[in-house]
């Protein structure tokens, strides 16, 4: 049978090796491998083929006495053996005639739900390649209701909402989506859409203005922090920018956060992004602020003891930070 493990290496040399002898000891056949460079670390990607009786639990175990962490183990087919390159081509002569099916191409590339910046850098292409296939097939794009000719109403989000979110990340800059997303985001998907509009254990809320989505504050779970946390963000369409929308946003989904047991909310802020920085300061609530891998992380308290979880960084200057000027 034929499985794809994808797990995080110990950060030592000859770790490698060890999994591949760990593997040797049990007759499993290491078949490919590819390697990624992430943050944390390496993460390497391997499809093994296994006798009769293996498990993705019994898998999982193994690699873990070799030293590896953070494992996903599922099923595959033998086509997963083509080699990356071929399997990218493949999928944009489908994508020539079907540019809406990217959700599925990305899916069946990568079959994990996790991207590290390699997939990420793969995976941008491949929307942007979608996106001008399908711009030729569409018709001009129609305008959004602009400040002053409507009044934003702000509510909960729903999967239905996919589509409009969809199109409000087009009228966006390229500036704002980086600096939502903290990486060039050429092409929303359907399929991301979705989950922004219904996150998982989180909730989303949505400004609508004559139909059309304009802003989009989510708050999800936040696993990498002990206790009750959720990350923020938060994306208003350029037109609609410095009218008071995003701080609307933001007090909103952090209430909705407060209700589904958060007891802080973290938000991860690029040091340039002073216009984000100077609308979490605007709430007025009680924030930590840390580096965190180039990037400031903004925890804001819900509950007297919340900041007390946080993680034991130093804090950085904060009003020096709001000095900065902000990009052309």
């Amino acid at each position: 049978m034929l499985w794809k493990i994808r797990t995080e290496l110990a950060d030592r040399p000859g770790a490698l090796a060890e999994l591949a002898a760990r593997c040797g000891a049990d007759e499993i056949n290491i078949l490919s491998l590819e390697v990624f460079t992430a943050e944390s670390g390496a993460v390497d990607e391997l499809v093994v083929s296994t006798g009769i009786g293996w498990t993705a639990e019994g898998l999982t175990a193994l690699v873990a006495e070799a030293g590896c962490t953070r494992t996903t183990v599922r099923p595959c087919q033998a086509d997963v053996l083509h080699d990356a390159p071929t399997r990218y081509l493949r999928a944009v002569l489908r994508l020539i005639d079907d540019p809406l099916s990217v959700d599925e191409e990305l899916e069946s590339l990568q079959g994990f739900d996790e991207y590290t910046p390699a997939e990420w850098a793969r995976a941008d292409v491949l929307v942007e390649i979608a996106g001008r296939l399908a711009e030729r097939e569409a018709g001009p794009v129609q305008e959004p209701p602009r400040p002053g000719s409507a009044v934003p109403e702000l509510r909960k989000a729903s999967v239905e909402d996919a589509d409009a979110v969809v199109a409000m990340h087009d009228r966006c800059s390229y500036e704002s989506r980086t600096r939502r997303y903290h990486v060039p985001m050429p092409k929303l998907t359907a399929r991301t859409a979705r989950h922004l509009s219904a996150p998982a254990g989180g909730v989303s809320i949505v400004a609508a203005a004559d139909g059309a989505v304009v802003g989009m504050a989510t708050a999800a779970p936040w696993d990498e922090l002990s206790g009750s946390a959720m990350e923020i963000a938060v994306l208003v369409e350029d037109g609609w920018q410095r009218h008071g929308l995003g701080t609307q946003l933001l007090r909103r989904v952090i209430q909705e956060a407060r209700e589904l047991g958060a007891d802080r909310v973290v938000c991860m802020v690029q040091p340039e992004n002073v216009a984000m920085l100077r609308t979490v300061e605007g709430l007025r609530m009680r924030t930590r602020v840390v580096q965190d891998s180039g990037h400031l992380m903004v925890t804001v308290a819900l509950s007297d003891q919340s900041l007390s979880h946080a993680v034991d960084r130093p804090s950085v200057p904060y009003r020096q930070t709001r000095a900065i000027p902000a990009r052309s």
